[in-house]
Protein backbone atom coordinates (compact mmCIF):
# COMPACT_ATOMS: atom_id res chain seq x y z
CA UNK A 1 0.00 0.00 0.00
CA UNK A 2 2.76 2.03 -0.78
CA UNK A 3 -0.08 4.51 -2.54
CA UNK A 4 -0.55 5.45 1.01
CA UNK A 5 2.59 7.06 2.34
CA UNK A 6 1.89 10.41 1.03
CA UNK A 7 -1.80 10.60 2.51
CA UNK A 8 -2.17 11.62 6.51
CA UNK A 9 -4.61 9.21 8.61
CA UNK A 10 -6.25 12.54 9.18
CA UNK A 11 -7.31 12.82 5.69
CA UNK A 12 -8.36 9.30 5.61
CA UNK A 13 -10.75 10.05 8.24
CA UNK A 14 -11.68 12.79 6.90
CA UNK A 15 -12.63 10.94 3.66
CA UNK A 16 -14.55 8.05 5.58
CA UNK A 17 -16.45 11.20 7.33
CA UNK A 18 -17.58 11.78 4.47
CA UNK A 19 -18.32 8.56 2.37
CA UNK A 20 -21.16 6.34 1.50
CA UNK A 21 -21.47 2.45 1.29
CA UNK A 22 -20.17 -0.43 2.56
CA UNK A 23 -17.22 -0.98 -0.11
CA UNK A 24 -15.40 2.65 0.19
CA UNK A 25 -16.13 2.20 3.90
CA UNK A 26 -14.38 -0.73 4.47
CA UNK A 27 -11.57 0.38 2.18
CA UNK A 28 -10.79 3.45 3.91
CA UNK A 29 -10.93 1.57 7.46
CA UNK A 30 -8.52 -0.92 6.07
CA UNK A 31 -6.75 1.83 4.87
CA UNK A 32 -6.71 3.46 8.64
CA UNK A 33 -5.40 0.21 10.39
CA UNK A 34 -3.02 0.07 7.67
CA UNK A 35 -1.22 3.36 8.58
CA UNK A 36 -1.40 2.80 12.27
CA UNK A 37 0.39 -0.61 11.79
CA UNK A 38 -1.48 -3.04 11.36
CA UNK A 39 -0.26 -5.29 8.45
CA UNK A 40 -2.08 -6.25 5.36
CA UNK A 41 -2.32 -10.52 6.45
CA UNK A 42 -3.48 -9.23 9.01
CA UNK A 43 -6.22 -7.43 7.60
CA UNK A 44 -7.36 -10.14 5.13
CA UNK A 45 -7.69 -12.29 7.82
Amino acid sequence: MDHLDKTSVEELQDALARVEGAKPTQRLLAAIAYKNGVTQTELAE
